[in-house]
């Protein structure tokens, strides 16, 4: 093999190297980045960020501060379960709405496309939608129970 060959033979494993390693730090990265979110959704971790950021000077003042963080912690949580419940509540409303003016295929695509769209409140990431995890919003497309998403009279 001449010199020119070598050099390209090495200047393509370098760059597939790099963009190996830059895929898979960037796909690191964003997995921190998801956790630490979702660390702070929940109440313990809001509490304890908003700890770190005050930086009590005393125990009596954690212990004061601590309640009211906890109260917040709560409330937020509320405020998000409510807004969870009211998202699914409109897109259930719309595609009962939409249901009369589309065939059997286009139902099931949006049924479907309904789905799979993330949580925005991060409870999935994209492509998961919010299924299948303790805690989580029913599936879409069964309020109450009912198959379809149809509401219990």
């Amino acid at each position: 093999m001449n010199a020119n060959i070598k050099s390209l033979i090495l200047l393509a494993v370098t760059l597939v190297a790099g963009f190996a390693l830059g895929v898979f730090a960037d796909a690191s990265l964003a997995r921190a980045r998801r956790e630490g979110l979702r660390q702070l959704q929940r109440p313990p971790g809001f509490v304890a960020r908003l700890e770190d950021v005050i930086q009590p000077h005393s125990d009596a003042q954690r212990d004061s501060i601590r309640p009211i963080l906890e109260q917040q912690a709560a409330a937020n949580a509320e405020i998000v379960r409510a807004s969870r419940d009211q998202l699914r509540a409109r897109l259930d409303s719309m595609r009962k709405t939409l249901a009369p003016m589309l065939d059997a295929g286009q139902r099931d695509r949006l049924a479907k496309e309904l789905e799979r769209m993330p949580d925005p409140f991060g409870r999935g990431g994209p492509g998961r939608g919010a299924r299948g995890r303790v805690g989580g919003p029913p599936p879409r497309g069964r309020v109450g129970g009912q198959p379809g998403g149809a509401p219990p009279d």
